[in-house]
């Protein structure tokens, strides 16, 4: 989304463009018209993090299940536009838009107007508080204590502190819905603890919470654009946080790296454009054959010995790649949701489990326990659709029996989930 600096005369103009709209839709009959902008001082009006919170806003209009019988949203350089013709009181409903106004700090940012059916907008019964002071803005605004760098400032930080949260939120999200797909063989899931004796659902719950706040940190290191340095110093505390949490399991190590990178690529991407996964790839690479070098020669962790004995480059070999089977697994999610084919995420996941060399797997049962995993897949993800999910619990069965857990899949598969929702964050809504 490309970002401009808007004149006075382009405001002036979106403004009498915003009049026109609003006579036209209330002249065509309505109970009410809502209007939703952004309240963004300076000349930047629109941008990633501008869009993602004005979303958000739509998301959360539309949650209150009004009946609206028209709807235009606009996206120029001079701001997000939204108006939605609505079926109900006006007062009701500017009653509602207040709460979601209301709702979080970076929601101060909304300016949901609501129009009767004369074009009268209706007022809150109590001013908006500044955004710096918290005094009534607009007493704020008539003598000018605060100046436009200040707000503009303030501004920011409301709109990345939201972006970081959604983000986090996000993270984990997708790890609970890899924990809940159900069956997954080997991995804990709802059937059974798979082939762990000392894991189940409640100790990856405590596991992915711990991460929320390292989720939202490494978001927010990627909008400032920090190094890889920086993020490893904010994963290892991570790391510690939830060897805490889980009483010294390593339930989500994988994913405070891989999911890490990921999270903070897409903060780049909200402030500095481009791609968020590219961003992510770009980080990776800063230490990548660094790290891979240091594993061969002191193998700590199974990844490393993975390596070290098969030549298998892991997660770190993953995300420098640009997370190739990450996007593959978003691809095989996507595509069996638009099937409609039941359960689609454990389809994805025997579909990853075909072509991933899950270092897991390899720590576990060596070549020979990764090639039964990868042939056994392969032989499900050929039956109909309808004969899968019975044969996956059956290769659950025998690979719990062979002490085989493929933890880099259901890795690969959250990552799906995250980039899937990535996808929904970052593409604006109804843009006309």
């Amino acid at each position: 989304m490309q970002q401009y600096s808007v004149t006075l005369e382009d405001m002036l103009y979106a403004r009498e463009r915003r009049a026109g709209i609003q006579s036209s839709i209330l002249q065509g009959g309505c109970r009410c018209l809502v209007c939703l902008t952004m309240n963004i001082p300076g000349e930047v009006k629109r941008t990633p993090l501008i869009r993602m919170l004005f979303d958000e806003g739509l998301r959360r209009f539309d949650g209150l299940g009004l009946p609206v019988s028209k709807r235009l949203v606009l996206d120029s350089a001079t701001g997000p536009e939204a108006f939605m013709a609505v079926d109900v009181l006006p007062e009701d409903v500017k009653a509602a838009a207040q709460d979601i106004e209301d709702a979080f700090p970076a929601a101060r940012l909304f300016d949901f107007d609501v129009l009767t059916p004369s074009g009268k907008k209706l007022s809150r019964p109590l001013s908006r508080k500044c955004l710096i002071c918290g005094a009534p803005a607009a007493e704020c605004a008539r003598s000018r204590n605060h100046g436009l760098d200040a707000l503009r400032a303030a501004t920011e930080g409301l709109l990345r502190l939201f972006a970081a949260d959604t983000l986090a939120e996000a993270g984990v999200d997708s790890l609970m819905e890899e924990l809940y797909t159900t069956p997954k063989p080997g991995l804990v899931d709802r059937l059974n603890n798979g082939a762990h004796d000392d894991m189940d659902i409640p100790l990856f719950k405590k596991s992915s919470e711990s991460l929320r706040p390292y989720f939202a940190q490494a978001a927010m290191l990627g909008m400032e654009g920090c190094s890889m340095a920086e993020l490893r110093l904010s994963g290892l505390a991570a790391e510690r946080d939830m060897f805490d949490a889980t009483g010294g399991i390593n339930t989500h190590k994988g994913m405070v790296y891989s999911m890490g990178l990921l999270l903070a690529g897409m903060g780049k991407a909200l402030t500095y454009g481009g791609d968020a996964v590219f961003h992510a790839a770009a980080f990776a690479r800063e230490d990548a054959e660094t790290m891979l070098n240091k594993a061969a020669r002191s193998p700590v962790t199974n990844g490393n010995k993975a390596y070290a004995v098969h030549g298998a480059r892991g997660a770190i070999g993953e995300a420098a790649a640009g997370f190739p089977n990450g996007r593959f697994a978003l691809k095989r999610i996507h595509y069996y949701m638009e099937l409609g084919a039941p359960n689609p995420s454990a389809l994805a996941l025997c579909d990853i489990m075909c072509v991933l060399e899950d270092t897991n797997l390899l720590h576990r049962g060596g070549a020979e326990g990764l090639a039964f995993a990868k042939d056994a897949a392969q032989h499900i993800s050929a039956l109909p659709i309808e004969q899968r999910e019975a044969a996956l619990v059956e290769l659950d069965t025998e690979m719990i029996r062979r002490n085989l857990s493929p933890g880099g899949c259901a890795d690969m598969l959250a990552l799906g989930f995250l980039l899937l929702k990535w996808k929904a964050l970052s593409e604006p809504l109804d843009i006309l």
